[in-house]
């Protein structure tokens, strides 16, 4: 405290001789120039020495005498003082023979600077005037002081003309001055200060904070003065500009959007340039994030009257990327598998196209736990990160990147136990921990079994049970020991279930997928069950479940928050099909009609060789019970090479829910009438034998299993699904068959969000009544949705005679795809992708299978979702191309 008086004591006797008059000046008002009072971190005292000698100086300007210079240093040397009040004040005037003294304190909070002060008389011993002062740039608050010092000198002229009239120390008035834009009513709800008050000096500093606070002031002054009918008290406000327009200049790299988004000041609103700098900023953390670390962004404020122009400048300048990233210590794990771990990339030829080289510090930030989980996950539980630096070089162009580990040693694990509260046997909870001992320790595999046991104990309704993986290490045998502890907490019931984010969809339609409701047993994987059920509805891009604390302890409560996609589409358009050439198509649909979840859709397609009409009507909860009931009516006109095949109908649909959880039952009617025409005299004798009008009349009897994670872009859980369709007999129609359809399709979640995708389909269908399958109803594959890189209806038995494809009785096809994210934000996915498959007319004989493999792009486009995908023919015959594009929309995959 010694120390620190005595810096501040050097400090003021620097301006007592800074603003000592060289001679002396007679003036008809004599001030006394007290040392303001400094509060806040950090050092300050410069700024209290610039303004004390603003305002001495100013004062001198105006014509008064600053007195009392001598007598304040002696006291602060030989009497230690350091603080001046007014009684002080008092004390000194009756030496120095002073009118007024000068007042006030300097105070810097989160950055922020305030000056306040106070023109006290010492005669009458009350204050004349109140100021106060705030904002982040010291030169212009110390610029705006030497304006108000006048002011304050012309309050004290107007005092000294008034003190013959002052009635006492009570406000007869209160009025505002200087506000346009806020209302003169609203600022009076923030004075504490009434008509008929005593006035008080604290009370009126309190009220000038309190204006301060609303936001809209610049400046804000209260001016007491003595009138005939008692103390006039003025609050003068200066209002702050509001932001008219607010432009962006510079920026190349970064999209206009990109930079507006991170911008929080907007227009029409109060103009505030702390939150400008701090927008600055977020350009600039903008900016870094994607490597342009040299990037200088300011802003600048032109102030027409009231209105201001906000630009924000940018200068981009070149992006630093990452010349070298050097792995120290390492002995057991090799630079390239540390390497390949971070997600810091050294710069590259390729660059431009992959996005490696790039310095992000949160990423790089990452990167260093991603490094300790490696070595966690391979048994070296005592690895750590050392050191680690990001060096920018002098040419300010590159990173370079270092990361310095200690390895130690490589453990196994030990024993496992399980300990503490059980909810079922300690046998079924060690099936789900993948440890055994004598393996090498890995965490990742010991905190999927802590998962494993959270998802068993919270099935039970005990959401808030505390799982403690203790381990004790043996040095000499280099083992680890794991004891699971756990503790499981109270039963915990669901109090409520809130809903956000559904503008369109109504809350029901959101509920009635839920498998957990208000007042019933927590279960945890209910509500992993109710967020897939959600997200495979197809309204929602996004579906998040949190937990909230509930009023009791044994209580929480659920949040439910989604971010609606567009359900409807009215398009038209044309394009180019790998199938049909050239097509028109003209849409017209609702997958969640007015938020009911009732599916309408209406399509007309022209192609080259193909004419679709379809309208259709789906409900998929008939009367409030998960029963769905719908209807199809089409009419389809298709040209093959030798013939013409027309058909028209509809189907009727009913579905229901079978006792396996995401299984449902449908029983589809269909009747149809198909005409084979416009028969090439080439064509297979089957053909001919189908030219003319035939009907069929079916029931399709089907069960479907339905996982998956997301409607449209799964990255786990699966889809399966049998059929049987019987046509003919007691149903009538001109056609008899039996048609037996398998399919299924696995996903495997991979890192980095993407996902292996595993598909298998297996088909048959056989005539009776001595009749012969439709040629609409065999088997055909090629295309993109069955074998790609293939001809549609290319894959088949042909006819022996003509060669051409005749379809089979029997197929079996699978594939295999690798799915990653491309853009995320855009729903752009790639493909990688194998098939394998053929159509038979006899057993099905692997031997003969046609193979392709090939890439693409998925991505769920404004007109629906699309695919882009290139097959390589990887056993190609006589006549066969290479390969082929292919690609389709609006169809699901």
């Amino acid at each position: 405290m010694d120390r620190y008086r005595s810096v501040i004591l050097a400090v003021v006797l620097l301006f007592l001789a800074s603003i000592a008059p060289a001679h002396s000046v007679q003036a008809a008002m004599r001030v006394l120039v007290l040392p303001f009072d400094v509060y806040g971190a950090g050092d300050i005292r410069s700024l209290r020495r610039e303004v004390l000698n603003t305002v001495a100086s100013s004062f001198e300007e105006e014509g008064a005498e600053v007195v009392g210079i001598d007598e304040i240093k002696r006291l602060m040397v030989d009497e230690g003082v350091a603080s001046f009040s007014e009684e002080r004040a008092v004390t000194l005037s009756k030496k120095v023979a002073a009118d007024f003294a000068l007042l006030g304190s300097i105070t810097r909070l989160d950055g922020a600077m305030s000056i306040d002060w106070r023109l006290y008389n010492l005669a009458q011993k009350r204050n004349v005037a109140l100021f106060f002062k705030k904002g982040s740039d010291r030169r212009t608050i110390l610029k705006e002081m030497e304006g108000l010092v006048a002011t304050t000198y012309s309050r004290a002229v107007e005092f000294m003309a008034e003190m013959p009239v002052e009635r006492g120390g009570v406000i007869a008035e209160i009025a505002i001055r200087g506000n346009r834009r806020v209302d003169s009513l609203a600022i009076m709800r923030m004075v504490s200060a009434e008509v008929g008050d005593t006035f008080s000096p604290e009370g009126i500093g309190e009220d000038i904070k309190a204006l301060f606070s609303m936001g809209y002031f610049e400046d804000v002054q209260a001016e007491l003065v003595d009138s005939v009918s008692g103390k006039m008290l003025t609050f003068a406000v200066r209002e702050r500009p509001y932001i008219k327009e607010i432009v962006v200049t510079g920026n190349k790299k970064l999209s206009q959007e990109k930079v507006e988004g991170v911008i929080t000041a907007k227009e029409n609103t109060i103009l505030n340039r702390t939150l400008l700098q701090e927008d600055v900023e977020a350009i600039r953390a903008l900016y870094e994030g994607d490597g342009y670390y040299l990037a200088e962004v300011a802003y600048d404020v032109t102030i027409e009257e009231s209105a201001a122009v906000v630009t924000f400048s940018i200068k981009e300048n070149e992006k630093v990327k990452v010349r070298r990233v050097t792995i120290i210590g390492n002995e057991k794990m090799s630079d390239q598998k540390i390497k390949k771990r971070m997600e810091t990339k050294e710069a590259g030829l390729f660059s431009f196209l992959t996005g490696s080289g790039k310095f992000n510090e949160f990423l790089f930030a990452r990167d260093l736990d991603m490094v300790l989980d490696l070595y966690f996950n391979n048994g070296y539980i005592q690895a750590e990160v050392v050191d680690h630096r990001a060096l920018l070089s002098e040419d300010k162009r590159w990173f370079y990147v270092t990361i310095a580990v200690s390895e130690g040693e490589q453990f196994s694990v030990g024993s496992i136990d399980i300990t503490g509260e059980m909810v079922v046997p300690e046998e079924e909870l060690m099936k789900e921990v993948k440890l055994t001992p004598g393996v090498v320790f890995n965490r990742k595999l010991m905190r999927e079994g802590m998962e494993r046991f959270r998802e068993i104990y919270g099935d039970k309704g005990y959401a808030k049970v505390d799982i403690n993986p203790l381990t004790s290490l043996n040095q000499d045998s280099k083992v680890v020991n794991i004891a699971f502890d756990i503790r499981k907490g109270p039963l915990v019931y669901i109090e409520q279930i809130d809903i956000d984010g559904n503008t369109r969809t109504r809350d029901k339609v959101i509920r009635r997928e839920l498998e957990v409701e208000e007042e019933q047993l927590y279960s945890l994987t209910g509500i992993k069950r109710s967020r897939n059920k959600l997200r495979r509805l197809g309204y929602f891009d996004e579906v998040t479940i949190s937990e909230r604390p509930g009023s009791l302890e044994d209580r929480l409560s659920l949040n439910i928050r989604v971010k609606e996609r567009p359900t409807g589409q009215i398009s038209a358009g044309f394009g180019y099909s790998s199938i049909d050439k050239f097509i028109g198509t003209v849409s017209i649909s609702q997958n969640n009609l007015a938020g009911t979840g009732v599916k309408l859709n209406f399509s007309a397609t022209f192609g080259g060789s193909t004419e679709q009409y379809q309208i259709g009507l789906t409900e998929p909860w008939l009367f409030d019970r998960p029963l769905s009931a719908g209807f199809d009516i089409f009419k389809n006109t298709r040209d093959f090479t030798d013939f013409t095949e027309d058909s028209t109908g509809f189907d009727l649909r009913f579905g229901f829910p079978l006792y396996f959880k995401d299984t449902r039952g449908s029983l589809v009617y269909k009747n149809e009438e198909i005409e084979i025409t416009d028969v090439a005299d080439t064509a297979s004798i089957l053909i001919k034998d189908q030219e003319g009008k035939s009907d069929i009349r079916s029931i399709n009897a089907i069960a479907k299993r339905d996982t998956r994670n997301d409607a449209f872009f799964p990255t786990e859980g699966s889809t399966a699904s049998i059929s049987v369709e019987y046509a003919g007999g007691p149903l009538g129609g001109d056609n008899n068959f039996v048609k037996y359809i398998a399919r299924g399709k696995k996903y495997f979640p991979m890192p980095w969000k993407s996902a292996i995708a595993l598909r298998g389909e297996v088909g048959a269908v056989h005539g009776f009544d001595s009749t012969s399958t439709p040629i609409s109803e065999r088997f055909f594959l090629g295309g993109i949705n069955s074998i790609r890189g293939f001809e549609s209806r290319s894959i088949g038995p042909k006819d022996p005679v003509t060669g051409e494809v005749v379809g089979g009785d029997k197929e079996a096809l699978a594939s295999i795809e690798f799915l990653v994210p491309l853009i995320e934000a855009q729903r752009l996915t790639g493909v990688l992708f194998f098939d394998i498959g053929n159509a038979y007319n006899t057993q099905i004989v692997f031997d003969e299978v046609r193979k392709s493999a090939g890439f693409g792009v998925r991505w769920f486009s404004p007109m629906g979702p699309l695919r882009l995908e290139y097959g390589f023919n990887l056993d190609r015959r006589d006549g066969e191309r290479h390969g082929r594009f292919e690609f389709s929309m609006g169809t699901p995959f």
